[in-house]
């Protein structure tokens, strides 16, 4: 009976039958978060680029407008607004299955702020040419309400609060400007942002707010400015 165990117990060491089964049962969760954390990270390099490419187009549609002719102040209107916030649901497709995901409309996942600054010599003693913020004013022309886009809108730039002057290398502020920009010109200000949720692990994960801002002078025009013919709200003239 003895010999018989010791045979069985021999055996069953030896055995390597469903060792494969176990390394696999081991290791599959490991690769199954890598792959799906790579995932994520894949996913949130494309948000990135996504939302650059929405600023940088919609900063060129608005800088790009030509003023009438005999003039050198170039007008948009709540519709040309509205087409250049809609063209983000084409350049940025991620906000539509994203909004479906949180249950709110595609317009309510993205926050896109529109401003014209007026810049307004008020002293000539300036010499460093780098930075003339010491004798320029940053007066806001017109800026986006936050009526059509996320109820806070708390990167709309306020009318009435001249923009005071940032370092260069500081994060974009809806009352900030960077130093560089201030001289004789005028400027359109283009500020986007988007939380990027995680689809796996998004009980365990943070989400990151990705916030991109497009500074740019009016390329056929001394400003930029609003006409409030037909304003539904998207923008207010200061």
């Amino acid at each position: 009976m003895r010999s018989v165990l010791v045979s069985r117990i021999r055996r069953f060491r030896s055995a390597e039958d469903g060792l494969a089964a176990v390394e696999m049962a081991l290791i599959m969760p490991v690769i199954l978060v890598i792959m799906l954390g790579g995932i994520q990270v894949v996913s949130y390099i494309n948000a990135v680029r996504k939302v650059e490419l929405v600023v940088r187009s919609i900063s060129q549609m608005i800088s790009q407008t030509q003023p009438p002719s005999g003039s050198t102040v170039a007008m948009v209107n709540a519709g040309d607004l509205h087409f250049s916030y809609d063209s983000a649901l084409v350049l940025f497709p991620y906000l539509m299955a994203e909004g479906r995901r949180r249950g709110q409309a595609w317009w309510q996942v993205v926050t896109i702020n529109y401003a014209s600054i007026k810049f307004t010599q008020t002293a000539t003693t300036c010499t460093d040419g780098s930075d003339l913020s010491a004798c320029y004013r940053a007066d806001v022309v017109w800026t986006s309400t936050g009526t059509t886009q996320p109820a806070t809108g708390v990167a709309y730039r306020p009318c009435g609060t001249p923009q005071i002057a940032a370092s260069n290398t500081a994060p974009p502020s809806r009352t900030a400007l960077p130093r560089s920009l201030f001289g004789p010109a005028a400027a359109v200000v283009i500020d986007v942002a988007f939380t990027f949720t995680p689809t796996f692990g998004a009980n365990y994960l943070p989400s990151l707010r990705i916030a991109r801002t497009a500074y740019i002078q009016p390329r056929y025009a001394t400003l930029v400015d609003f006409d409030t013919t037909n304003n539904d709200g998207i923008a207010s003239k200061c």
